[in-house]
């Protein structure tokens, strides 16, 4: 499609508006959405960065450079590749002069969210119809979780915008029957953007190969996706400056780290887990989306099917969006690999192909509907409209509803929250509800102790230093547990929950039961000490804030 042509530029124009639209609504529902336990380091490690960025376009490189300063600027949560730090760190230096905290960090994530849902349009209209890109836009913002994590400066959505990016590149390269040299090269730029946003991009490797085993199985496709490795290597080095001055070593222990990582645990259906069933991947994704999505979905799938000449078929660009969902699940539901945990937070490349599939299966549907209704014989656009709308009002009145505790959103499926609670489901997590307890927090008296889940100190201390929160509030920490804050003088003394003057529990049933005696304690402060304050969704309690005895209650109560 030439640019000049007046399609092109309304194909252009239409995936330019769906950007800035996708922009202007993340920012304009952002003001509620707590900050979660992963975005205090990575926004620290975001002005990090962005000051040394700083420091090398005033060509001040012997600074730069210096060991100390590199060692600041790029050591912070080395684990992670630097590409969302890179980007959420220039978005803070832009507008930290006049958006608020956390917006002024979060701003990164929301302006790649606009490039990809209008790149996302703009290729799907191009290569399959205008009414599969429309969709599957809209998609992607009513699924409520997908568009809570759309707002964060954390690594999930990025890579979930990264891995769908790279697929639509890699489709194109690969897809006519002789791809060119350059698929590699394109590929491997893909691959490599993905890889410097989490280690998680290194699935699309078997992905690609497994969908060029089935549909392009020539010895020229497999070599130039072969030859796309080290390109995509070459990538990660060159965005990756902490690893700059020992290549082969930083990525050996960028390695070792994830093949030796930490134990985390997962709630899942009244029982605790550290390595989860095989069936989780599945059944969280299955239960986290809005039904009609997923009816879609399979509506796509199914019209992929060529049923003749021969044995039946899936075409290849469903094929390729079926194999990407299988991939992201197949992977959390080996027992040797890393276990699921948080929920859909690393499922989210799999709610983008589920995206894309439902707009498939509307215009499946639509096209179906046609030559059999009055609506469908007119193919107007306000009868396409109508449709869509039936169909993605549950998502977008849940998101609406929920708003902004999406992470508590569970389908009709299984009766909303509520009926999720009952099945024993983890009603929230990730520290999202803290925020909604500042006034009262900055009402506590002076130098209360306060005790809130551990390893979600720094969400309270971020609050602190971004004058959000009250300093003098000393945070209870058992013995040998630090923060990266603590070199600022963030106030905490060592002791437990049973020490503390209040408490501030989100009821994240990992955190939150019996199985653990650290744990179950809370639920003995959630049940029989004084409640002032609490937040809750279809009548479920998401998070409640508790006095230790009556006279504190007393103290934060009464005038």
């Amino acid at each position: 499609m030439s640019p000049e042509t007046p399609r092109a530029r309304i194909l252009y124009g239409t995936s330019l508006v769906v950007g800035l639209s996708t922009v202007a609504l993340l920012v304009s529902t952002a003001g509620p959405i707590g900050v979660t336990w992963d975005e205090p380091i990575y926004s620290e490690a975001a002005e990090r960065a962005a000051r040394w960025l700083g420091l090398v376009a005033r060509g001040r490189l012997a600074q730069a450079f210096e060991p100390t300063s590199f060692g600041l600027s790029w050591g912070l949560v080395n684990e992670h590749p630097p590409l969302v730090r890179i980007l959420n760190g220039l978005g803070w230096a832009w507008t930290r002069n006049w958006l608020p905290a956390p917006l002024s960090h979060r701003v990164g994530t929301m302006v790649l969210a606009g490039a990809t849902l209008g790149i996302l349009y703009g290729f799907l209209a191009r290569h399959r119809h205008p009414r599969v890109a429309l969709m599957a836009v809209a998609a992607w913002l009513t699924m409520p979780r997908l568009f809570f994590h759309m707002h964060l400066n954390t690594l999930d959505f990025p890579v979930a915008a990264a891995w769908i990016l790279a697929t639509g590149l890699f489709y194109v390269c690969f897809r006519p029957p002789q791809p060119r040299a350059t698929a590699s090269l394109w590929a491997g730029v893909g691959l490599g953007i993905t890889l410097l946003t989490k280690i998680t991009g290194v699935l699309l490797v078997p992905f690609w190969g497994l969908w060029l085993l089935l549909y392009r199985r020539t010895p020229r496709h497999l070599l130039l996706l072969a030859l796309s490795g080290p390109v995509a290597l070459a990538v990660l080095y060159l965005g990756w400056p902490w690893i700059w001055k020992d290549p082969v070593g930083g990525l050996l222990r960028w390695v070792r780290f994830f093949q030796g990582h930490y134990e985390i645990r997962q709630w899942f259906a009244g029982q605790l887990y550290v390595d989860t069933p095989w069936f989780v991947p599945p059944a969280v994704v299955a239960i986290t989306t809005p039904v009609p999505l997923w009816v879609l979905a399979g509506v796509g799938a199914f019209r992929g099917i060529r049923w003749r000449p021969g044995p039946p078929r899936v075409e290849p660009w469903i094929g390729l969006h079926l194999l990407g969902m299988a991939t992201v699940l197949g992977y959390y539901a080996l027992p040797f690999t890393t276990p699921i945990h948080d929920q859909e937070r690393l499922l989210l490349p799999a709610l983008a192909h589920l995206a894309i599939l439902a707009g498939e299966g509307f215009d499946g549907l639509w096209q179906a509907l046609v030559p059999r209704t009055p609506l469908g014989r007119l193919r107007a656009a306000w009868g396409q409209g109508i449709l869509a709308l039936l169909l993605l009002l549950p998502g977008a009145v849940e998101t609406a509803r929920l708003h902004p505790y999406q992470l508590a959103y569970y389908s009709r499926l299984v009766g909303g929250l509520r009926g999720a609670q009952a099945l024993g489901m983890e009603t929230t997590y990730f520290a999202a509800t803290y925020g909604a307890f500042l006034p009262w927090l900055n009402r506590l008296p002076p130098q209360s102790t306060l005790w809130v889940m551990p390893n979600s100190w720094d969400v309270i201390y971020y609050y602190q230093r971004q004058g959000l929160l009250r300093k003098d509030l000393v945070l209870l920490r058992p013995p040998g547990w630090g923060s990266f804050y603590d070199d600022q003088g963030v106030p905490f003394a060592v002791g437990t929950l049973a020490d503390a003057d209040y408490a501030l529990i989100e009821r994240r049933q990992t955190t939150f039961n019996r199985a653990i005696p650290e744990y179950a304690l809370q639920l003995e402060w959630a049940t029989r000490r004084p409640e002032l304050a609490r937040v809750e969704r279809e009548g479920v309690v998401l998070a409640s804030l508790h006095a230790a005895d009556e006279a504190r209650w007393l103290a934060v109560t009464q005038p």
